[in-house]
């Protein structure tokens, strides 16, 4: 969404507004060391915050324009000086809003890595994939959309036949590589970019379809399913166990089998492919375990009704749990470990232990 115009005026009184309003509320309380905020407004010896300074002087919703260089554009235009606040070591979060608006080259793209003209864009730095869609690809042969639960992302290529190299082999292997899908649609030159959410592969197929040329060509398809398979993955008794192994390796191989990019059984839902993927790695992660929290390493704290041990599925390369179900980036924890991951002052030092004991028993495991 472009952003309304609106005179310095109005926007002085919304500095004001905030002084008198927001700045000595809690969650406004030293807002300048939190990373989601990057560049604040200098005026009178004070910092204010770019976007929630111009939702106050438009009335937008923060999350419905981009923040970053549009913003400070606007209002560098009106004669306010932007500074971008001091980071320290700190780095910032993988973490969007679904429906924000965000800017590709100052919160996108820029801070987290990836080609800023690439339709699909693979972070070298953190593990990530950046997704782009928009009624634009039309016009070069993509015809992205949703189908029975799944989203259908054409791959990249504007001439010829698709190829699984580059962009199109970083989303078919993002569940092998620890690289999370994160989806946006473009909304047209300068009013940024709308976040979707986040998408685990479910599989891909081939199409004819035209390129950039008008010319018919054979298209990558990949079926994209949102990330948050129903909470109690790891409650496997709820389904047909017989293709559940009782053998570590044999379960070991299902799950690794199951992550890798195919093109087969597009008659099952995609939906239902991830559940059944992420059934077992959960199966294969909770033998691997052997009842004891891959985290602290204490016994499950009680035995489920059917006499296994309870331990909850963690992934160890996202803020929240789902998507990037492979064996080497789920760990089978206790639930008290599991809150301090996501809560505790010293969750971030926990899960960075947790990834590399997972990472070295995978590896002795071949």
């Amino acid at each position: 969404m472009a952003i309304k115009a609106v005179s310095k005026e109005r926007i002085g009184k919304a500095l004001l507004e905030f002084d008198s309003k927001y700045r000595s509320k809690r969650e406004w309380q030293r807002w300048e060391n939190n990373l989601a905020h990057r560049y604040a407004i200098h005026a009178g010896g004070e910092l204010y915050p770019a976007k929630k300074i111009v939702s106050l002087a438009t009335g937008i919703a923060v999350g419905e324009f981009s923040g970053g260089r549009p913003t400070n554009s606007y209002l560098e235009k009106r004669g306010f000086t932007i500074v971008e606040l001091p980071r320290g070591e700190g780095e910032p979060v993988l973490q969007f809003t679904p429906g924000a608006v965000y800017d590709r080259e100052t919160e996108i793209n820029g801070p987290f890595g990836g080609s800023l003209q690439s339709g699909i864009a693979a972070s070298a730095t953190y593990p990530a994939i950046f997704l782009f869609t928009g009624d634009s690809g039309e016009q070069y042969g993509y015809a992205d959309h949703w189908e029975n639960g799944a989203y259908f992302y054409t791959g990249e290529g504007q001439r010829g036949a698709m190829t699984l190299s580059r962009g199109n082999r970083a989303i078919a292997e993002h569940a092998e590589d620890g690289r999370a899908l994160y989806l946006f649609k473009s909304l047209g030159k300068g009013n940024g970019n709308a976040y979707v959410g986040e998408f685990s592969c479910a599989d891909m197929f081939t199409r004819t379809q035209p390129d950039v040329n008008g010319q018919d060509r054979t298209a990558l398809v990949f079926r994209l399913v949102p990330v948050g398979i129903p909470s109690g993955i790891m409650e496997t008794e709820v389904e047909d166990e017989t293709d559940l192994s009782d053998s570590l390796a044999a379960a070991r191989l299902a799950a690794l089998a199951a992550c890798k990019p195919s093109s087969d059984e597009l008659g099952q839902s995609a939906p239902r492919k991830i559940y059944q993927r992420s059934r077992k790695v959960a199966h294969y992660v909770l033998m691997r375990a052997q009842g004891t929290c891959e985290s602290c390493e204490k016994p499950a704290p009680f035995m489920r009704k059917d006499g296994t041990p309870y331990l909850e599925p963690h992934h160890v390369n996202r803020l929240s749990d789902g998507g990037l179900d492979h064996p080497r980036y789920v760990g089978a924890v206790c639930p008290s470990c599991h809150r301090e991951i996501h809560s505790g002052v010293h969750g971030a030092l926990v899960n960075e232990r947790l990834k590399q004991r997972l990472e070295a028993v995978e590896t002795v495991e071949g």
